[in-house]
Parts: C-alpha cells; sequence; structure tokens
C-alpha cells in the first residue's frame, strides 16, 4: 500500500510541478508576443519588410490574410450557391460545416485558380473582402 501511496504522492508532485511551468510558459509567451507586436510596429514605421540582424539571422514581415465565415443567412446562401454552381454538390457537402481554417484554404485555392485565369477581381459572394495582417517571421542565420 506504501508503494501505491507514494506514487499517488508522485502524482501530485508531477502535477504541480505541470502547473507551476504552464504558468512561467505563459508569461512569457505573453512577453514573446508582446516583442513581436513591438517590432512588427517598428518595421512598419520604418517600412521594413526584412531585416538581417548580425549574429542572430532575419527577421521579416510576412503578408497574410484572412476571410470570415458569412454569419448571415444571406450570406451563407449565397456563399453555398456559389460553390455548388462552380464546384459542385460534392465540394459543397464538404463545406457545409465549414470553419474558419478550412474556408481560408478554399478561398485561398480558388483566389489562385482566378488569378492563373487571368481573372483579378476574385470574389467569392457572402464573402467580404480580406482582412491583411502582418505576422513576424524568424530564421536562423
Amino acid at each position: 500500500m506504501q508503494d501505491f501511496l507514494d506514487k499517488v504522492k508522485k502524482l501530485w508532485e508531477q502535477r504541480a510541478a505541470v502547473e507551476k511551468a504552464k504558468d512561467a510558459l505563459a508569461v512569457v509567451s505573453k512577453a514573446f508576443e508582446d516583442a513581436k507586436r513591438d517590432v512588427l510596429k517598428a518595421m512598419d514605421v520604418m517600412e521594413l519588410d526584412k531585416q538581417h540582424v548580425p549574429g542572430l539571422g532575419v527577421v521579416y514581415r510576412q503578408k497574410s490574410f484572412s476571410v470570415k465565415v458569412p454569419k448571415g443567412l444571406d450570406q451563407k446562401e449565397a456563399l453555398f450557391k456559389w460553390i455548388e454552381e462552380h464546384k459542385g454538390k460534392d465540394v459543397l457537402d464538404t463545406l457545409l460545416s465549414i470553419n474558419s481554417q478550412t474556408l481560408n484554404s478554399f478561398y485561398k485555392a480558388e483566389l489562385e485558380a482566378a488569378k492563373e485565369a487571368g481573372d483579378y477581381n476574385f470574389a467569392l459572394p457572402g464573402i467580404d473582402t480580406p482582412e491583411v495582417y502582418y505576422t513576424i517571421g524568424m530564421k536562423k542565420g
């Protein structure tokens, strides 16, 4: 029985260690995110897209965009109608439970296909203009 109680005690100690580590990670993660925001703001002000930092590597602004899943019924119906007409019922069926990541992947693929076909005014019914944002990327070197 003592062996079992020792194992349970160790379990509680490990749980406490994990919680302490999670708390420390949360503090460090917040500081990291704050530092990324500060560098991104500075790069924006200085109109820099990339900067080599001797001894550390390269820091760069990476342009990304994201579309939002339609909230209104009219927008959803317009989007689903377009998908079914242009991509077929099978594709529509896979997207009906559309989440944000799936929608963004689908949108990006359709945007690329439209560009390749010469359509630079691509839009999906029910989808607002994508929001453009920047993130920080880092490479050793």
